[in-house]
């Protein structure tokens, strides 16, 4: 954004299965970085993630709920991209930060895109880096109030290290295409 890049952004909504208050944090967060870097206004897409977590965790072993959940991400996302005409997707992936930000799993998320890249300015921080940071940015009082930390995806022993055939296999159990040409259609588009 600092560089001109206009964003557009998507929130993942997990409600009911993590807490309502979850989506006005997210745009409240979308709401600082378009003051930060003096945006007019900023297009939000809302994404209903929850449906898709519930067929994930009905059809699929649970240690691969996350990394699924994030690959029907990242194609939705690509998705979104595509009608907005956006040449890349940015995270805040930080390596190791949690289960699904190993190496292995990074690459096992982001290898299902066809037509845009993902770029990970946080990539190479640490935890207290991050933070100091967010606090900079203005997002740090954000990111700690209630109802942010949890994405739904109820496992005591995620993946740390899945392979992409192995995904790949476990996803024929899933209506991929079917699930993310819903969440595109039905996500709703919000003006902050």
């Amino acid at each position: 954004m600092r560089k001109g890049v206009e964003p557009v952004f998507v929130y993942f909504d997990n409600y009911p299965l993590c807490d309502q208050a979850a989506e006005s944090l997210a745009i409240e967060t979308v709401r600082r970085l378009c003051e930060r870097a003096k945006l007019q206004r900023a297009r939000v897409y809302v994404v209903s993630h929850a449906p898709d977590l519930q067929v994930i965790l009905s059809k699929c072993p649970a240690k691969f709920a996350c990394m699924l959940s994030r690959r029907i991400m990242f194609r939705v996302a690509e998705g979104i991209a595509d009608r907005e005409r956006c040449d890349a997707i940015v995270t805040g992936d930080a390596v190791g930060q949690k289960a699904s930000q190993t190496l292995q799993n990074i690459v096992a998320a982001d290898c299902v895109l066809n037509k845009v890249r993902v770029l990970r300015p946080l990539v190479g921080m640490n935890k207290q880096q991050i933070v100091k940071f967010a606090m900079e940015i203005g997002t740090y009082e954000v990111s700690i109030r209630p109802g942010v930390a949890s994405c739904g995806v109820p496992t005591d022993n995620p993946s740390t290290s899945a392979r992409r055939d192995r995904l790949a296999e476990v996803e024929t159990a899933l209506d991929i295409s079917g699930m993310v040409a819903r969440a595109v259609q039905s996500a709703r588009v919000l003006t902050v």
